[in-house]
């Protein structure tokens, strides 16, 4: 039976596959290409195709890759029949059960084993101007026995493991089939989508898969492409829809995940749903077996090219070849599910991104603005989904951000040379633990509460863990890695509570949260919830529930900055200054202590790290406590999750119905709602109605680290990083991004104006003043960020061109500041390694004089030797905070509520203590240049052009983490990113990135 059925199907499978494989090969063939590039591996069950072997055939290349792909399908033909049932996928890796399921796909051992099928080929939606609205192109469903037995049963309970779901895909619409022989319809298969029920792998219990009717290369993770085969894929967003008779809590593992009904089955009675299908598909040639899925995939799996390369002679010799350093481990590896062998309270956001990613036509368009119609997949336009914005942002980057795995590596060399290796081994395995709180914060939760009570510390080379070969994705040590490489994930805000206060506690609301939450101390709800800031009945919660297990739920505390100032204020050990017994008596040190839950190191003095949050509280903007109702309050989310769209974002005359030019008008769930074309087993309709939002917060989490950002975009393979968008297939996301940080740099961050005056025959005094838009410190965060004033008198000659007279704050091409010579000034040399008599700063200034005297807004600090030190753990002195205060800054905090150490973090320090403009609290710094004119240029040629820059890691910064551990891999790593970074026509072009300017004339 079995050498027959072969015979009649086999002879159209290999006609059809020419046409097919013509159309598939960019996917296929691209996916094997790029699995060798990045792997030198030979792609699986995918012959090789010799390019010089095709010529000398004279066939294209292409045609030969098409033959090899032939060969594939014959090799499937030509094994032995797979059994079934097959093999539980929890079990294994997906490449080795895609091996086998994609095997008795080949060899249609589904129709071999006599399985019921639907009645024929049917639609799963209208065909209307030659536009298909289906959910899945035209199918026809085969049922393993189990499923026919649970159908019949009147689909009560769950499916058991082990049973299968396949859906043959054909061109749509249905109407070409009519009448078609089975050898017919095998010709012009598309792809097939799969369940396998296995409950063990994901809350679900489902492993879904597409493959295309020729075959499929097995990813290796190594494509970067998102993956086709798997638990917790994106199909969930629609099967979620779904419910099962009787079921009352939507996450009961009894309410399954399929639409299918007898009445679409031969054999049982009724017929299938009927959609509106016009003829407009008549006029058309029969399309190509390519599907929607495989023509997105053709788009998602290219490789992403890397940036054009410095000239070599340009590059140090001891910087590494881009190829040569380490590589963060490919996003394809990051997807952890809710297993039933092994329960997690945190998910990969692959999770999310399903629903809460930007959604293309004919189905969307859904927090998706395309720039042009129709908004097919891979439209360019503004996503503006919560998942495609975070990912591009310093928190979804902050598990893959390797200035912050550089640093602490610099740390651990520090630690060593300190202490010896033993205990410097020790500080520094503490260190990794704290400081993963925040940046590999889901990984870290996951594994301390796995191994709670055993004393076990979390690690940067656990936050780089992969699956072992063979393994199922995403288990073991391996799902500790995917969970920190999300970085600030989102279930860590979306979880995250305020730490309940114990009876009798008499603490101020703010002092507790400042002595039981920060420095990533954050508190999380029940791990079967999950919060937003819209009511439990504005909601669809049943789709979520019920595809994750997860219930959303209303909590104000996700619109509070103090959730934000969990991981924004951080209090470190100061290493190199350890107590002598005096710290009984020292109240500010007493006070940090008291938030510090590492026994180890309570021994030394603390310091404010970074305090962000604590700068908030000391501004007009602070709205929480006694600000309550101030009008001019604004919160951490008011201004870095902004609603709706500027003229920025649509750009190039991006248009579309659902948004204005100011507005967004989108629902910010997609999933199987109330306006999809109708299906079986639905849950009720109340319960999918998924309204549409104005204005809802984008999570683009406004910043100005372009630098990070840059790094990401040119070597996306290195940090491993996909820059194609999965849901929407734009490739603009990352760019949009950068150009979001730009405009928050020269919009929204600080204003530049100057007012000129003559002081003298030949002198000139031009005030120069900088106003602070933000609600903190600029700049804020980590303190080895700098802002700083170039001041230059230029003439404009006679046949245009400018010439520089007089300049405060040039730099280099690498971004250093220079003097007058073109030298980098002694300030850009600041080193561990440096006696403390051979290094300078530049202080504050009121007055300029001279070019070698520059304004630079910043924080410098001294270890216990007196050095400079870029350490976050050596902060023993601040000799310098001149960085710009916020409107409505207070030396006494007035009512924040503010306190010891928490409120002295917030002051200046060095000269600009004694700046009275500067102590002003209106957010402003006027700095006076007295600049001499040049003789015999007449005044009308001549003007005074002010420029604030930003640099998020200065050169100084970077050159003492390339020294301080010089052979580490993430320092290698870091130096090569920086090294070979193609600097020409970005944003950040000489290393700075522009913040604001302004030209005065001379008189």
């Amino acid at each position: 039976m079995r050498s027959a059925l072969f015979a009649r199907w086999s002879l159209p499978l290999r006609a059809a596959a020419v046409c097919l494989l013509a159309a598939t090969a960019c996917w296929t063939i691209g996916r094997a290409a790029d699995s060798q590039g990045a792997n030198d591996e030979a792609p699986v069950d995918l012959p090789a195709a010799d390019d010089a072997e095709a010529e000398e055939c004279e066939i294209s290349p292409a045609a030969a890759r098409t033959a090899a792909a032939l060969a594939a399908i014959d090799k499937a033909l030509a094994q032995p029949p797979v059994a079934y049932p097959l093999p539980r996928p929890s079990t294994m890796a997906v490449r080795d059960f895609e091996k086998i399921l994609f095997r008795f796909l080949l060899q249609r051992r589904y129709i071999e084993l006599g399985w019921k099928r639907d009645k024929g080929v049917r639609d799963t939606g209208p065909f209307i101007n030659n536009t298909y609205y289906g959910t899945h192109p035209a199918v026809r469903v085969f049922y393993s026995p189990g499923v026919i037995e649970w159908l019949e049963n009147g689909r009560v309970g769950a499916i058991p493991d082990g049973e299968m779901i396949i859906k043959e895909q054909y061109p749509e619409p249905a109407a070409r089939h009519e009448g078609k022989s089975e050898e017919e319809l095998r010709a012009t298969l598309k792809s097939w989508t799969v369940m396998v029920k296995d409950a063990a792998g994901s809350h679900d219990g489902w492993f879904w898969s597409e493959a295309p009717a020729t075959g499929e290369t097995i990813d290796n993770h190594q494509s970067y492409g998102e993956a086709w085969s798997g638990f917790g894929l994106y199909c969930i967003r629609c099967h979620a829809a779904t419910q099962s008779p009787g079921v009352t809590n939507p996450a009961d593992r009894a309410n399954e995940f399929t639409f299918s009904a007898l009445r679409n089955i031969e054999g049982y009675p009724g017929e299938p749903l009927l959609f509106r299908v016009d003829d407009s598909w008549r006029e058309f040639e029969e399309p190509a077996g390519l599907c929607e899925h495989d023509a997105r995939a053709a788009e998602r799996n290219k490789p992403a090219a890397e940036a054009a390369r410095d000239a070599a002679s340009l590059i140090p010799a001891d910087v590494p070849a881009i190829d040569d350093v380490a590589k963060i481990p490919p996003l394809t590896y990051d997807s952890v599910t809710n297993r039933a062998d092994s329960p997690c309270e945190m998910y990969t956001s692959n999770q999310c991104f399903s629903c809460h990613g930007g959604l293309s036509s004919p189905l969307g368009v859904s927090a998706f603005a395309p720039k042009t119609k129709p908004a097919n997949y891979g439209t360019p336009g503004v996503n503006v989904s919560p998942y495609g914005e975070w990912r591009w942002t310093p928190m979804g980057l902050a598990g893959r951000d390797p200035v912050f795995y550089a640093q602490l590596e610099s740390e651990g060399a520090l630690f060593r040379r300190q202490f010896g290796e033993e205990k410097g081994a020790e500080l520094h395995g503490l260190l990794q633990d704290a400081c993963l709180r925040c940046h590999g914060a889901m990984g870290r939760h996951q594994f301390h509460v796995d191994h709670a009570g055993e004393g076990l510390l979390f690690s940067v080379a656990a936050a780089m863990e992969i699956t072992a070969p063979g393994a199922p994705l995403g288990t073991g040590a391996a799902k500790y890695g995917a969970l920190a490489r999300e970085g600030i994930g989102c279930m860590v805000c979306h979880r995250m509570q305020p730490v309940p206060r114990e009876p009798g506690d008499e603490r101020s609301q703010l002092a507790h949260f400042l002595e039981t939450s920060i420095t990533g101390r954050y508190q999380l709800g029940p791990p079967g919830e999950i919060y937003g800031p819209y009511k439990d009945d504005d909601i669809a919660a049943y789709a979520m529930h019920h595809g994750l297990g997860i219930k959303p739920k209303h909590d104000p505390y996700i619109q509070s900055s103090q959730m934000c100032g969990t991981c924004h204020t951080v209090v470190l050990p100061v290493v190199d200054n350890p107590f002598a017994g005096e710290h009984l008596a020292d109240e500010i040190q007493t006070t940090m202590l008291a938030n510090q839950p590492v026994e180890e190191f309570q021994g030394f003095h603390h310091h404010i790290e970074q305090a962000t949050y604590l700068e908030w509280l000391n501004s007009e903007y602070n709205n929480e406590g006694a600000y309550a109702d101030r009008p001019t309050g604004r919160s951490c989310q008011d201004c870095h999750m902004g609603a709706g769209l500027d003229e920025g974002d649509l750009a190039d005359d991006a248009q579309s119905p659902d948004f204005g030019p100011a507005d967004t008008l989108t629902r910010i769930a997609a999933i199987q709602d109330t306006t999809y074309p109708d299906a079986e087993n639905l849950a009720p309709h109340k319960d999918l109605n998924v309204k549409v939002r104005k204005n809802h917060r984008r999570h683009h989490f406004a910043g100005v680290n372009v630098f990070l950002l840059e790094m990401f975009r040119q070597f996306d393979r290195v940090l491993g990083v996909r820059k194609t968008d999965y849901m929407t297939g734009s490739e603009a996301d990352l760019d949009a991004a950068i150009a979001r940080m730009v405009r928050t740099a020269r919009r929204d961050t600080a204003k530049v104006s100057i007012a000129t005056t003559p002081a003298g025959p030949q002198t000139l005094e031009a005030a120069v003043t900088v106003e602070n838009l933000t609600g903190h410190r600029f700049p804020s965060g980590v303190g080895f960020r700098r802002a700083w004033l170039e001041v230059v008198l230029v003439e404009t000659q006679l046949d245009g061109s400018e010439r520089i007279v007089w300049g405060s704050g040039r730099t280099d091409g690498r971004g250093a500041i220079v003097g007058r010579d073109g030298r980098p000034l002694n300030c850009e040399a600041m080193s561990h390694n440096r006696a403390a008599e051979g290094q300078t700063c530049q202080p504050h200034y009121e007055l300029i004089e001279r070019e070698n005297q520059v304004q630079i807004y910043e924080t410098l600090l001294h270890n216990g030797d007196g050095v400079f030190t870029t350490s976050f753990v050596r902060g023993h002195t601040c000799v310098k905070d001149n960085r710009l205060l916020p409107r409505g800054w207070r030396a006494d905090g007035g009512e924040s509520g503010l306190y010891g150490p928490y409120l002295g973090a917030t002051q200046p320090q060095g000269e600009a203590d004694h700046d009275p403009d500067f102590l002003a609290g209106n957010g402003v710094d006027t700095t006076r240049y007295r600049i001499p004119l040049p003789e015999g240029v007449p005044r009308n040629r001549l003007a005074v052009r002010a420029t604030l820059y930003y640099q998020s890691m200065p050169p100084y910064f970077l050159q003492n983490l390339f020294t301080t551990a010089p052979h580490g891999e993430a320092t290698q790593r870091l130096k090569a990113l920086v090294y070979h970074l193609q600097l020409e026509g970005t944003p950040i072009e000489g290393w700075k990135l522009k913040i604001g300017e302004a030209t005065g004339l001379v008189e």
